[in-house]
């Protein structure tokens, strides 16, 4: 199933960023106005200087230069308190919304599907949570603080400027044209060199994932020298890229800088010529240059503005990407209860069926579908248990179950209605994992085994452990406040695994998948968790396992090779039909293991 993508998904990616800013859209006027406020009296200030120069300094009068002091600096008390209240409130507002933008692209990130999640990478949704958020939160800082002031001066002076002198201004209007010619050529040449610098950084991001998740292998197989060079060789494009757009975008400030400069000089040699004619005096020519030197600033602040929006386009740009991607969560009806309920004369619906079943990881139709046609159906009570080598399609075909992907073909139903049509929570409450990598959050042991289900309450939480075996080792290490440190490093594997179990089974689901969850114990630990599960509510089981011995004795057996069903039954009929089964029993040495531990037979005949 295709997900559509257009301008609907534009927009409300759109829409996702300008409701993180509602929230502070006051703050977006209340902050301007004051730094307004603040410009104004700056801009006064050369020209009260006028009069202090002619009037108080030149005509020798002290008590007017002493009347005007106190006025001067009452305006400089006036700007410098309102620029405080302008700094405060671009301060809370920006850091307002960078949290809401990262709480909702957060929000959003857990809700896409898994498909593109992994054409993303981790590392790029990490750097664009927390990179491009940064980059954003500071552009509304910098909105709110100066994008609306340096202009302000800018115009602001030329009109002071020319209100002393009009053929003067002509000069530094002169100089107009060619500054807003090098900001449009920085900007157009800077925005895609931004875009790649950010695309570079995503890269480092990968590889030091890989090589922290892979450390172990990479030094069994001693590459740590190729990685050391594979790293080596995308930081060194990172610097490239970086040292580039840094010499387009650090040429703005010199650029301006000359070209104002040269303004300035023609100023001060005309405006000295009409101060020997007797045009001008001196405090006019001096207040002038004042007005000019504002306005070389603001167009300085201004050519940073342009760098620093540069970015934020790239960073806005790459967050409504995220935002574009549609939820897996799509809009269907509540998931009715009724599916679990049937009248005297009703069939039974399966509890699980896959109707010729297909993954097909990417939308590259010519790659080998990870699950391929995969047909079965398993009724309320039964286990079904699913065994292949590695990289048979095991976890890919349970997958399909849980929701993490869609059929690329084929149908996958739970209580006969398709999977894609469940409300996700729904689904998620009806069928739980214990999947492969036992993944622990740091917390406490009731912090792990409420994941999805805060509502438990302590009996719930202690039969769950129970029924995983992990009651002991937990009561030893402090009862459910126990510390568990991220990723439960504090735990053996074993430990890990049953507090897995025991978080799925908390929940009281009616279909219960365990992926692989019993390779770190051993048998007469699995066989006891196998006859406490028997007594929990659990309607199907489902286990998955590359030993033979955790499945043998389930109603159902499906032997997975390359995706593809290489034999489906009991497994005294699968080890006289299926080559491929027996040669799985043979490869585990578990062919004869008569007293090994069985998975809970729940009866039932499989259909």
């Amino acid at each position: 199933m295709k997900r559509q993508r257009g301008g609907s998904a534009g927009t409300k990616s759109q829409n996702q960023i300008a409701a993180a800013a509602k929230k502070y859209r006051k703050w977006f006027v209340i902050g301007p106005v004051f730094k307004l406020t603040e410009a104004v009296f700056e801009l006064l200030i050369p020209t009260l200087m006028v009069y202090v120069i002619d009037r108080g300094v030149s005509g020798r009068d002290g008590a007017y230069v002493l009347k005007m002091i106190p006025l001067m600096l009452g305006i400089a008390v006036l700007g410098y308190l309102s620029a405080l209240v302008c700094q405060y409130v671009a301060s809370l507002s920006s850091q307002g919304f960078g949290t809401e933008l990262r709480e909702r692209l957060f929000r959003h990130l857990l809700s896409i599907p898994q498909k593109e999640a992994d054409r993303l990478g981790t590392p790029t949704m990490v750097n664009r949570v927390t990179t491009d958020v940064n980059i954003l939160q500071q552009a509304v800082a910098m909105l709110i603080r100066l994008a609306i002031r340096a202009p302000f001066i800018c115009v602001g002076s030329l009109v002071m400027a020319a209100i002393l002198n009009l053929k003067l201004t002509l000069v530094i209007l002169c100089a107009l044209p060619f500054l807003i010619a090098a900001v449009i050529l920085v900007m157009r040449v800077s925005v895609p060199l931004f875009t790649k610098v950010q695309q570079k950084l995503d890269n480092i991001a990968v590889i030091s994932r890989e090589n922290m998740s892979g450390a172990r292998v990479i030094r069994a197989f001693s590459r740590k020298n190729n990685e050391k060079a594979r790293f080596d060789a995308e930081c060194d494009g990172y610097n490239k890229a970086v040292e580039k757009v840094n010499r387009v975008s650090t040429l703005l400030n010199p650029l301006t800088t000359l070209i104002m400069n040269l303004a300035v000089l023609a100023v001060l040699w005309f405006g000295g010529k009409m101060i020997e004619s007797g045009v001008m005096t001196g405090g006019k020519i001096i207040a002038f240059i004042n007005y000019v030197s504002y306005m070389v600033t603001a167009l300085l602040v201004v050519a940073n503005l342009v760098t620093l929006f540069t970015k934020a386009a790239a960073s806005y740009k790459r967050v409504n990407e995220i935002f574009a991607v549609p939820p897996a969560d799509k809009p269907v009806e509540q998931a009715d209860r009724s599916v679990f309920k049937t009248g005297e004369d009703e069939p039974v619906p399966p509890s699980v069926e896959f109707r010729h079943a297909t993954l097909r990881y990417g939308d590259d139709e010519t790659l080998p579908a990870a699950v391929e046609d995969v047909s079965l159906t398993l009724r309320s009570g039964q286990t079904l248990g699913i065994v292949g080598i590695t990289g048979s399609g095991k976890t890919s075909l349970i997958s399909l179950l849980t929701g993490l992907y869609d059929c690329t073909a084929g149908q996958v139903l739970l209580y006969g209605r398709d999977v894609r049509q469940w409300e996700r929570a729904e689904l998620h409450r009806t069928v739980r994992i214990a999947a492969q990598q036992s993944t622990l959050f740091a917390g406490t042991v009731r912090d792990n085994l409420r994941a999805g289900c805060a509502d438990l309450d302590d009996e719930a939480l202690w039969a769950a452990l129970r029924a995983a075996q992990a009651a002991g080792f937990v009561e030893e290490k402090g009862g459910l406040d126990a510390r568990v440190e991220r990723g439960g490093v504090n735990f053996s594997g074993g430990q890990r695994q049953r507090l897995s179990v025991a978080r799925a089974v908390a929940a009281g689901p009616r279909v219960l998948i365990l992926d692989d969850s019993f390779s770190a114990l051993d048998n007469a630990t699995a066989a006891a968790m196998f006859d406490a599960l028997r007594a929990t509510s659990v309607d199907t089981l489902i286990i998955v396992s590359q030993r033979v011995r955790s499945v043998r004795g389930a109603d159902m057996i499906l032997a997975l090779d390359d995706g593809r069903a290489a034999g489906l039954g009991p497994h005294e009929e699968l080890l006289q039909q299926s080559p491929t089964y027996a040669e799985i029993c043979r490869l585990s040495g578990d062919e004869s293991a008569e007293a090994a531990p069985a998975a809970p037979a729940k009866g039932g005949d499989a259909s």
